[in-house]
């Protein structure tokens, strides 16, 4: 059920004080207008003043503009706001003939310049208003989306622990029954991995150089478990590993991917590549579905493209041939490397 909120608004505590120093500051140019008077005279003509031109504002800005603005209603919108100054206007006129001119015969003409004269003095004050109404509402958004950015980046790092942990754990398991010994060293290049994690998980990005080094642990994991069945290459193609930045956990997710999902042996190995140039990581497998279709919760590939999402305007893409899959990630750059070193074509783990 949906709750319906009044189409009105207050004025603020800050509202108020910005209209008590505008009319402060106008209150010297009173004065001198009417210096010859009386001070009370003239204290008691300038809180009208203030009433009559400041009236129309708080009409306008807190109540016809929240119900006509947002329904689009500009025509009842413009008819109110006549209305209102005209009003205003009449009883601001009425006040000066009576205290200042009560000798003198009511003049209806003079109606219209005391119109002009609230329209005018009114307009400056309401469109102030606005501009800080929209100054503070547009900084609001930005506090509310950059909350929920950040509370969409936790929630989508948060799925990465546990998406690690369980398919590790099944390697560790099927590696206790098989080999005793080398279940002791995979857990032990396991639980660094899983520290290296812990240590970066409040981490938007890390150097390709850390993330290279990370990739390179966990295929010891791999090859511990399906030795040289997977053969992972990597084609370095900028200078420095330590100006460009990925996301935590990205290659390992991809390699994982490919892994869990394609078929290969060690007479018949499955090459995944990874190809670094100045813009993009390239990570490109051959397609050999296997015959068995692998559980997974499907949120691996989707998470690191709503990271990539929050954190900047470049995307993950994603191709998909019959024969091949293809995940282009692209490179975060504070700094931007010029291509100096040849390339370098190495295997990670030899």
């Amino acid at each position: 059920m949906k709750i319906k909120q009044k189409p009105f608004r207050k004025p603020t505590r800050s509202d108020w004080i910005l209209i008590g120093i505008l009319w402060l500051i106008a209150f010297p140019f009173m004065v001198v207008g009417n210096w010859e008077r009386p001070w009370w005279f003239i204290l008691i003509g300038w809180l009208v003043n203030v009433a009559t031109h400041t009236g129309p504002v708080l009409v306008m800005v807190y109540v016809l503009f929240p119900v006509f603005l947002v329904t689009r209603r500009y025509g009842l919108l413009f008819l109110s706001m006549l209305i209102v100054l005209l009003i205003f206007g009449l009883f601001d006129q009425l006040f000066i003939w009576q205290w200042y001119h009560a000798n003198q015969p009511f003049q209806w003409f003079s109606v219209l310049y005391s119109f002009v004269s609230v329209s005018t003095q009114a307009g400056v004050l309401a469109a102030v208003l606005t501009a800080k109404h929209f100054y503070e509402t547009q900084q609001r958004l930005i506090r509310i989306e950059k909350e929920r950015t950040e509370a969409e980046l936790r929630h989508l790092k948060a799925q990465i622990d546990p998406h690690f942990l369980f398919n590790n754990l099944n390697v560790l398991g099927a590696l206790i029954e098989r080999n005793p010994k080398e279940a002791s060293a995979y857990l032990h290049r396991f639980s660094a991995l899983y520290r290296y994690l812990i240590r970066h998980r409040d981490d938007d990005v890390i150097t390709l150089a850390d993330e290279l080094a990370f990739l390179n642990d966990y295929v010891y994991l791999i090859r511990q478990r399906f030795g040289r069945a997977y053969e992972i290459l990597t084609t370095v193609q900028i200078p420095d590993t330590l100006v460009v930045l990925v996301l935590p956990g990205s290659l390992q997710s991809l390699v994982e991917n490919a892994v869990k999902h394609n078929r290969s042996s060690e007479g018949d190995p499955l090459l995944i590549e990874l190809i670094v140039n100045d813009e993009t990581i390239v990570v490109r497998n051959e397609r050999r579905p296997k015959l068995t279709p692998i559980e997974s919760t499907g949120t691996g590939l989707q998470n690191l493209q709503a990271r990539y999402a929050l954190l900047s305007d470049k995307t993950v893409l994603v191709k998909a041939t019959p024969t091949e899959f293809v995940v282009t990630l692209p490179l975060l750059r504070p700094v931007v490397a010029e291509l100096n070193n040849p390339f370098t074509v190495t295997p990670l783990l030899p």
